[in-house]
C-alpha cells in the first residue's frame, strides 16, 4: 500500500465556529426547553448537562417509585428531541461560568463555549437549622438518590418520622407506611398542605392518611434530633420524645443559586429573571425552581415548564413574556384525589367575595369554588372531579359564572352538567396543564388520527402528572389508550414460559431410578451419578444462584455494568432457566431429606414466584388490574430468596464434611 504524506488540515478560526446553546440541568424544565426549541425548528447545536448519574426522569412520580407501584423504566420518558443531535453529558455537573468569555467549566475541568446559556439548576431540599441533622439515619426526599436511600431504608426502619406536611411529606409518609413501618408525620402549621388546601380539605387528607396508618401531628415542630452516632429519637417543641431510627426531611426547597452567584449574576431567593426569563446577563437565561420572577420562586412543575417554553421562544427569536398563572396541585393519596388552584386558602378569603361549597360526606366529596365579582378565582376539592381541567380553564379565562351555573353547582357539584367531549372544546382551551398544550395543538399532533399512546409520545401530554389522560382518551374519540409495551417483555415472557414448561416436565416425569446393573445405566444416570460430573453440576447451580443474587445489586447501584434494566431483567430470567436445568441434572428434582428438602423447596418456590412475576410484568400494562398481583408476586419472589444463601452454605458444608 502506498504511504501518503500527512497533510495538516487548516484550522477554522474559533470566531467562525458556531458555539452551541448550553442547557445546564436535564430535569423537566431543561428538557422542556430543548423540546420547545426543536419544535420551533431551531437546529442550533445543544449541549445538555445533567449533574445526576441517571438519565432524565419524571420527578413528579418519585412517590410512586418509592411506594413500589412504579419501576424506574416507567419514570423515564425521553423525548424524541433528545437524539444524536444533542450532546447529552450525564453525571457532569457544571462548576463554573465565565459570562465575559462565554464558557462553562464542568467537574472534569473541561471548558465548553456557548452562544446562549440556560440555567435549569433546580433546587435542593431545605433542611432546617436544628441540632442532629448530621446523624446517620437523617434523610431527605427530593430526587432519585433520596428515593433510593429511602427504599433501602424502609424495610429496616421500625419508626420513621417525616418532617413536613406539604406535598412531598405526604407522599413520602404514604409511600413508607405501606411496608409495615410505623410513620409519624410532623407539620408545624394547623393543617396539612397549608399552601394548597383549605381547612376542610386538609382535614379530609389527614383523615385518609390516619386510616392508612400514618400518625399525623399538627401545630408542632422538631426541636432537635438525638442520638450518639445515628438517630435514636426526636424531641418535639412541647418536649415530647418520639423514639425512632429514621428522620426524613420534606420541608420545602432551596433554589440552587451558588453557580449564578459565583458568576456575578443577580441573585435574591433565586436567580432573578425578567419576563423573557433572562438573567442580569442577557445571554444567560434561568428557568424552573432556581429562577425568581418578581418576588416568586416556583415550586411546582407546571410554572417551571411554562418558563422553559417562554425561554425557548425568546431563544428562537420570538418576543414571548412569562405571565404567572394560577398554580394548581393534583395529588392522589391512596384512593383520595386532591385538587386545588388559584386563591383558595383561608388566608386569602379576604380577596374572595363568595364561596360555593358542595359536599357529599358519604362519598368523600368536597368541592369549593371561590368567586370574586362572580368570576372564578380559586378552587379546592377532595374526591374525583371530571371537570377539573375545565375548572382550570374557567379560572384562566376570567368569564363570569352565570346564575344557572351557580345553582347547578350548589345542587350537583358541577358547573356544566358534566364534562363536554374534548373535541368540542375551543382550540385555545388548555388540555394538558403541565405541558401547556391546548386542544388545537394536540389536534395538530394527532394529524389524521392516532390513539392516546401515540398522542402522548408525539406531544408529551399526559407524561408528567398523568391527570389529563382521560381527556386525551376523549380527544381520541374515546378510544382506550394502547397498552404501554414493556421493554423486553416478549423475551421475558418466552423465557418464563420455557422455565415453567421445564419445571412442569420435571415434576411430571418420574425421578430417575437407580439401575440394577452398571451395564444397564441410562445416559442421564451415567453422568448424573458420576461423582465428578455431579460435583460440576452442583458448582453450576451454585454459580448461577450466586450470580442471580448478585444481579439484584443492579437495582441498588445503577452504575453496576449490567446494561439497562430491561436487559438485566431478561438476563436474570435466562440464568434462572439455566439454573433450573442444572438443578434437574444435579438432583433429578428429588426433594431429598432434612435440610436438602428445605433447600429444594426454596429453589422451587423462588422459581414459581419468579415465573409468575415475569409473566405478570409482561401483561400488567394491558391489564391494569394485575398491577397489585404483580407487586405481590415480586415481593414473594424476593422473600423466598432469603433462606437460599444459608441453606446453600449448609448443603455445601455437609456434602464435603460427610
Amino acid at each position: 500500500m502506498e504511504a501518503r504524506r500527512y497533510q495538516p488540515q487548516p484550522q477554522v478560526p474559533e470566531s467562525e465556529v458556531q458555539a452551541p446553546l448550553i442547557i445546564v440541568g436535564n430535569g423537566p424544565a431543561g428538557i422542556q426547553c430543548l423540546v420547545e426549541l426543536r419544535r420551533r425548528g431551531q437546529t442550533t447545536p445543544v449541549k445538555l448537562f445533567g449533574a445526576e448519574p441517571w438519565a432524565p426522569y419524571d420527578r413528579v412520580k418519585l412517590s410512586t417509585f418509592l411506594s413500589g407501584s412504579t419501576g424506574f423504566d416507567d419514570l423515564t420518558n425521553l423525548p424524541a428531541e433528545l437524539d444524536d443531535s444533542v450532546e447529552h453529558l450525564v453525571g457532569r455537573p457544571v462548576t463554573g461560568i465565565n459570562p465575559s468569555r462565554r464558557w462553562v467549566e464542568d467537574a472534569l475541568g473541561q471548558r465548553h463555549p456557548y452562544s446562549k446559556l440556560v440555567l435549569a439548576l433546580g433546587s435542593d431540599a431545605h433542611i432546617p437549622s436544628i441540632p442532629g441533622t448530621d446523624l446517620s439515619g437523617v434523610l431527605r426526599f427530593r430526587d432519585m438518590a433520596d428515593a433510593q436511600a429511602l427504599m433501602a431504608r424502609r424495610l429496616r426502619s421500625t419508626h420513621t418520622v417525616v418532617i413536613g406536611g406539604g406535598l412531598l411529606g405526604i407522599e413520602a409518609a404514604h409511600g413508607l407506611c405501606r411496608f409495615g413501618t410505623r410513620v409519624t408525620l410532623i407539620q408545624h402549621a394547623d393543617r396539612l398542605m397549608n399552601r394548597q388546601l383549605d381547612s376542610e380539605a386538609a382535614s379530609l387528607v389527614a383523615g385518609s392518611l390516619s386510616e392508612s396508618g400514618v400518625d399525623v401531628r399538627l401545630q408542632t415542630s422538631v426541636r432537635r434530633i438525638e442520638g450518639s452516632q445515628r438517630v435514636e429519637s426526636v424531641v418535639l417543641a412541647d418536649g415530647t420524645v418520639l423514639l425512632c431510627d429514621t428522620v426524613v426531611f420534606a420541608t420545602g426547597i432551596a433554589p440552587r443559586t451558588a453557580l449564578a452567584r459565583k458568576a456575578g449574576l443577580t441573585v435574591a431567593s433565586g436567580i432573578r429573571v425578567n419576563a423573557s426569563m433572562q438573567t442580569s446577563n442577557p445571554d444567560i437565561y434561568a428557568v424552573g425552581e432556581c429562577a425568581q420572577f418578581q418576588e416568586q420562586v416556583c415550586g411546582l412543575v407546571m410554572p417551571a415548564l411554562q418558563q422553559a417554553r417562554v425561554a425557548a421562544a425568546n431563544l428562537a427569536g420570538s418576543q414571548d413574556s412569562y405571565t404567572p398563572v394560577a398554580d394548581s396541585t393534583w395529588l392522589k393519596v391512596m384512593a383520595l384525589e386532591v385538587f386545588s388552584a388559584g386563591r383558595f386558602i383561608d388566608e386569602e378569603r379576604g380577596l374572595v367575595h363568595q364561596t360555593l361549597v358542595y359536599r357529599q360526606a358519604e362519598k368523600g366529596l368536597y368541592r369549593a369554588l371561590m368567586l370574586r365579582t362572580h368570576r372564578l378565582v380559586g378552587v379546592v376539592s377532595v374526591g374525583p372531579w371530571p371537570e377539573r381541567q375545565q375548572i382550570l380553564n374557567r379560572i384562566a379565562d376570567g368569564r363570569r359564572l352565570l346564575p344557572w351555573e351557580i345553582w347547578r353547582f350548589r345542587l350537583s357539584g358541577t358547573l356544566a352538567g358534566g364534562p363536554a367531549p374534548v373535541g368540542q372544546w375551543p382550540a385555545s382551551t388548555v388540555v394538558c396543564q403541565c405541558r401547556g398544550l391546548n386542544r388545537g395543538q394536540l389536534q395538530t399532533f394527532m394529524g389524521e388520527g392516532c390513539d392516546t399512546f401515540t398522542l402522548k409520545q408525539r406531544s408529551g401530554a399526559g407524561t408528567v402528572c398523568g391527570g389529563c389522560e382521560p381527556l386525551l382518551d376523549s380527544l381520541c374519540q374515546g378510544g382506550m389508550a394502547r397498552a404501554r409495551s414493556v421493554p423486553g417483555g416478549t423475551a421475558l415472557a418466552i423465557l418464563s414460559v420455557m422455565a415453567a414448561l421445564l419445571l412442569a416436565l420435571a415434576f411430571w416425569l418420574p425421578s430417575p431410578a437407580l439401575s440394577s446393573s452398571v451395564q444397564s445405566q441410562s445416559l442421564f444416570e451415567q453422568f448424573s451419578r458420576n461423582g465428578e460430573w455431579r460435583q460440576w453440576s452442583g458448582y453450576g447451580v451454585l454459580g448461577a444462584s450466586v450470580l442471580l443474587l448478585l444481579m439484584s445489586l443492579k437495582k441498588r447501584f445503577p452504575k453496576v455494568p449490567m446494561g439497562g434494566f430491561s436487559g438485566w431483567r431478561i438476563a436474570h430470567a435466562a440464568i434462572g432457566s439455566l439454573a433450573l436445568a442444572l438443578l434437574y441434572w444435579h438432583t433429578g428434582f428429588s426433594l431429598g431429606e432434612n435440610l436438602n428438602r428445605w433447600l429444594m423447596l426454596s429453589f422451587i418456590g423462588v422459581a414459581i414466584a419468579g415465573i409468575g412475576a415475569a409473566l405478570l410484568t409482561r401483561f400488567q400494562a394491558a391489564l391494569p388490574g394485575l398491577d397489585g398481583l404483580r407487586q405481590g408476586s415480586t415481593w414473594l419472589h424476593i422473600l423466598v430468596c432469603w433462606p437460599l444463601p444459608v441453606l446453600l452454605i449448609f448443603h455445601i458444608v455437609s456434602a464435603y464434611y460427610f
